[in-house]
């Protein structure tokens, strides 16, 4: 029985995937066939619209665009779509593609030119013979019953395991049972009862033989114990016979000629451990005091420049690297800012109130630190290029306000999804500041993710 649901079943499941795969085929096939034939029609009736508009407008107006955009209808069903009159592009669908990049073995190119009113017309289009979207529904459909009918056979497959696993144990208790015939189990009583009594006579042997091997060791324990007791009264004698040794004169004076160790001074004078004399300990001299300030010297002091109150140059590269990783890992944003003061020496209370506003700004002291001559650079956390771009706007204001001039200028530069060096954002925001000037004060380098990301893949 079990095995009869088995084949109905994989014949059952076996249609559903050959279905399942048809329906696809069949569904995309049947629209490329009727697509081939209805395209002709499509494009013939969009160019008489386009005709009929370009004959009532005479000129490339809003309402000219609009009224081809509702001859065209439906954009899904289009690749590409350009119409230009007088070399104007009017209607251009999708923006910022060419034809070339829209072409496939999926559709269908055509291309028409006419004139009305002295005006060149122009009409090019793309149109799907299978649409991405058709795609797309018919493969969702198909996977849904492939994965409803293999979800259905795991949990078959594992239930026909349990159920197969508990029936083997129960079949091979029962024939354990059953195999055994009545004089069968006769004959194993017999031979039980035979093993009995020969177990007995073993038992009584055994017994006997123990009882002899005891004896033997008791009285090789007996001979054991005189042996050690002789050897014991043996070793006695030869300590006494030590023990009575005498000194010769000769030894005495060898003795006394030796010199006497601290242990042996100290066991003579009988002094406390804490009097003992220690041993000389050789100890490395310090280097030359000299030479530590001149090392020290050079490093700055504290995290903080007194003069300016924000971080070192020398502390700039770590700590980005660090902040780029972390913005790595959560996979958010990061923006690098850099603010050049023209003409204002780092050491000046303007440099200094610059520094304050811009701590108050980003709100972390330890996130801005001084970079070459007249900059300060900034990090953010969290936060894109167009977010950059306008928090800049406000702090340019400020700035100019508190130096009383417009000798500043911002570059900007982004994670934006790469994985980079702090080097990197830093030669960006300077790039960014090298093409300011008076009227574009602010720079941001914006990075092309689709070109980054074929950029990766190529290498």
């Amino acid at each position: 029985m079990k095995n009869r649901f088995i084949v109905i079943y994989t014949f059952f499941a076996s249609a559903v995937f050959l279905f399942a795969t048809g329906f696809f085929a069949f569904n995309l096939y049947n629209e490329y066939k009727t697509n081939l034939e209805k395209s002709e029609t499509k494009y013939t009736e969009l160019v008489s619209n386009i005709r009929v508009l370009s004959n009532n407008y005479s000129e490339n107006t809003s309402s000219f665009a609009s009224g081809i955009k509702s001859a065209v209808g439906d954009t899904g069903a289009y690749s590409f779509i350009q119409v230009r009159r007088n070399n104007e592009t009017v209607v251009l669908y999708p923006t910022g593609k060419s034809k070339e990049e829209t072409v496939s073995k999926l559709t269908k190119n055509f291309t028409s030119s006419f004139s009305i009113n002295k005006q060149a017309v122009s009409i090019d289009c793309n149109i799907y013979l299978i649409r991405p979207d058709s795609i797309f529904y018919f493969a969702r459909v198909s996977f849904l019953m492939i994965l409803i009918i293999t979800i259905i056979t795991i949990i078959m497959i594992i239930y026909l395991n349990l159920t197969d696993n508990s029936s083997d144990v129960i079949s091979l208790e029962e024939d354990s049972a059953d195999d055994l015939s009545d004089e069968e189990i006769i004959e194993n009583e017999e031979a039980s009862g035979k093993e009995t009594e020969d177990a007995d006579e073993t038992d009584k042997v055994e017994n006997s033989d123990e009882a002899a091997e005891a004896g033997e060791a008791v009285s090789e324990t007996e001979n054991e114990a005189e042996e050690e007791s002789s050897s014991i009264h043996d070793n006695s004698d030869f300590e006494e016979e030590e023990k009575h040794t005498e000194v010769t004169p000769e030894e005495v004076n060898a003795i006394l000629a030796e010199p006497l160790t601290d242990e042996a001074l100290a066991a003579s004078e009988e002094k406390p451990a804490a009097e003992k004399a220690k041993l000389p300990v050789d100890e490395e001299k310090p280097a030359p005091l000299e030479i530590k300030q001149t090392d020290e010297a050079d490093k700055p002091s504290g995290l903080y420049n007194p003069d300016t109150g924000i971080g070192w140059e020398s502390y700039l590269a770590s700590r980005l690297n660090n902040e780029i990783e972390r913005a790595i890992a959560s996979e958010i944003d990061l923006s690098l800012f850099i603010f050049q003061l023209k003409g204002i020496e780092k050491t000046s209370e303007l440099f200094k109130n610059v520094c304050s506003y811009l701590a108050i700004q980003f709100q972390f002291k330890d996130l801005l630190f001084e970079y070459k001559e007249d900059c300060i650079l900034a990090i953010k956390i969290s936060m894109n290029v167009d977010e950059a771009l306008k928090l800049s706007d406000k702090l340019y204001a400020d700035i100019c306000n508190i130096i009383n001039s417009k000798n500043c200028r911002i570059g900007i530069s982004s994670r934006s999804i790469r994985m980079v060096s702090g080097d990197r954002l830093i030669l960006e925001a300077e790039q960014a500041i090298e093409h300011s000037d008076d009227s574009s004060p602010i720079i941001a380098f914006r990075v092309d993710s689709e070109k980054y990301r074929q950029l990766l893949e190529g290498n």
